[in-house]
């Protein structure tokens, strides 16, 4: 077996210095205010064309909340006007994307009041009709994984009665409810969000729960997965007024964490209804042998959106994760946007997030992706203004190194993103013992193996999704482990454009000469919403970008031949101007 504990007890606490240098993110972003939907949570990725990039689905458009509506990704940062591929029976409360009947083409599986409900994937972006399924209570949140361990993506339910119902997938051809989940035992239930991950890091799937009843503290639970068809739900943490609840790698290691957001005060003890007045995010990490260590990594922030969870997920590529999730400034004019706590090596994140505004509406869910499949993490959300998209515009951090005992930093390739083939792995390890190897595993092939303590290595795999397993061993005998999925296409990533916050970046043509027609791309990044970009050529305005907040300009141009002066302007809502020149030859 591949997966082994990581001891996190070396954790440093939340106010301890970052071991390495941070690299501040930066993001090409844009909104399509004519694609907006009225206020609604669920939000899924996947490639529904089986098309080598990222499409996204979202409950709702603006005329209805009971649609399915998708974006179809075009592989550079762009999206084809919404469309809606499925109707359910009624109001969407959850969502998610997965193969449950094994063809290689994505589902969705969607909860609404009435119960659960499948739509099979066709492979080319549209789907069958609903096939239903009822559940013993209302539905109010759905996950799915690899719950009884025979090969087939199985479905579990947070009910309005506080329990989890596990349907089985049956050969792929139907879901079965075969067992319940005791979690809250009431019928007022207000949450009941799950989520599934590798909790234990034994392949099996477990499951974080958040549960409230009426007005009562939230709870946090994890569900661990037996083995045998049966689950043991083991209570975590009270809040007073609880977020939301998400599964993930939290720490770049083969083992899923929980990661709870909730509203708190200091001042006030865990189980209270006193009003909560700051905003907190705990991760609850996995260490196996279901055991899992708490961590209060964040306190006593400017309020998160109530409509988004924190995703942890390596923004800048320098192998240490980080937080993100949608939210809203209060002392800056309401502006909301992404917020983006940057990690630490020794585990902690900075406490002061990184703020990318969009509008002064709302924020609503987000959902990471690659979406210009250069190997970078960005993010698209739906919202009642319009729909925002980040496109991940920044130059890789350099690599970083947990100084977690014992854990392996892998900073190329990111999780869940794209790449060209041979891919890249560049990977370091740190043990307080010493190292003695480090292994590369693809699909479960051992294709390195070396008595090195980090290495940058590329490997040639075929086109389509793979798993790479990074692992070291130390003098002791322990080995650790951390692990990339990864889609590998044929193609040439699709560039994007950094800038630094005040100022404003041509990065394309990169020199300063090109062949006609030009491809010219620019990008400025403000602290406020972007309100235009605009793109002159020899005195002549060409492009006005005005849609959104849009902070970019890619266009490409017809120009004769000779000397061009081209001149990039940013504007903000606070009028500020951000300009960048660039003299070009075209040949």
């Amino acid at each position: 077996m591949l997966y082994r504990t990581l001891a996190l007890a070396a954790l440093l606490g939340s106010g301890a210095a970052a071991i390495h240098a941070q690299s501040t993110p930066s993001f090409e972003m844009y909104g399509l205010n004519s694609w907006s939907v009225a206020p609604s949570v669920p939000i899924v990725r996947g490639d529904f064309h089986n098309a080598g990039k990222l499409d996204v689905v979202y409950a709702g458009n603006s005329q209805s909340q009971t649609v399915l509506t998708m974006l179809t990704g075009n592989g550079n940062g762009t999206f084809q006007p919404p469309q809606t591929v499925a109707t359910p029976s009624t109001f969407t409360n959850d969502l998610v994307a997965a193969d449950i009947n094994g063809d290689g083409n994505l589902d969705l599986v969607d909860i609404t009041d009435n119960g659960l409900e499948v739509f099979y994937g066709n492979g080319n972006g549209t789907f069958q009709p609903g096939i239903e399924y009822a559940t013993t209570a209302t539905a109010l949140s759905v996950t799915t994984g690899n719950f009884f361990n025979d090969g087939y993506t199985d479905v579990a339910v947070g009910d309005k009665d506080g329990n989890v119902e596990m349907f089985k997938n049956v050969d792929g051809k139907s879901l079965v409810l075969t067992s319940t989940v005791q979690i809250a035992n009431s019928t007022d239930t207000v949450q009941n969000q799950v989520r599934a991950g590798n909790l234990d890091g034994n392949g099996e799937s477990d499951l974080g729960v958040l549960v409230q009843v009426g007005d009562d503290p939230g709870e946090v639970y994890a569900v661990w997965n037996q083995g045998n068809g049966t689950f043991n739900p083991v209570k975590l943490a009270s809040y007073p007024s609880p977020l939301w609840l998400n599964v993930g790698n939290a720490n770049g290691s083969g083992i899923d964490s929980i990661v709870a957001s909730y509203y708190c005060d200091p001042s006030v003890p865990l189980g209270t209804s006193q009003t909560a007045t700051c905003t907190g995010i705990d991760i609850f990490y996995g260490q196996g042998d279901q055991t899992l260590l708490r961590r209060t990594v964040v306190t006593d922030q400017p309020d998160l959106a109530s409509n988004s969870p924190v995703w942890p997920v390596d923004v800048n590529g320098d192998g240490i994760i980080d937080l993100v999730s949608a939210g809203y400034h209060q002392q800056i004019d309401g502006y909301a946007g992404l917020m983006v706590w940057l990690g630490n090596a020794n585990g902690t994140f900075q406490q002061t997030p990184q703020y990318y505004f969009s509008d002064t509406d709302n924020a609503g869910a987000i959902v990471p992706g690659d979406w210009n499949r250069d190997g970078m993490m960005g993010f698209v959300m739906p919202w009642g203004a319009g729909t925002e998209v980040w496109i991940n515009g920044d130059n890789r951090a350099a690599c970083a190194t947990y100084t977690i005992s014992p854990s392996v930093t892998v900073c190329q390739p990111v999780d869940q993103t794209y790449s060209p083939s041979p891919v890249t792995v560049q990977a370091n390890s740190y043990d307080t013992d010493t190292v003695t190897q480090m292994q590369e595993y693809v699909d479960g092939t051992l294709k390195y193996s070396e008595p090195v303590t980090s290495f940058n290595t590329t490997f040639p795999v075929s086109d389509g999704t793979h798993l790479f397993v990074t692992k070291g061993w130390d003098a002791s005998g322990r080995d650790f482990v951390a692990d990339r999925t990864i889609t590998v296409y044929s193609g040439t990533p699709y560039p994007a454009c950094p800038a630094a916050v005040g100022t404003a970046n041509i990065c394309l043509p990169s020199g300063t000469s090109s062949s006609s027609p030009v491809h010219i791309l620019a990008n400025g990044a403000t602290d406020v919403i972007p309100s235009a970009a605009q793109l002159y050529i020899d005195g002549t305005l060409v492009v006005n970008n005005t849609t959104g907040a849009t902070s970019y300009v890619d266009t490409t141009q017809t120009l004769s031949a000779g000397t061009h002066d081209l001149v990039f302007k940013m504007w903000d809502g606070s009028g500020n101007v951000y300009q960048a020149t660039k003299t070009i030859t075209v040949n």
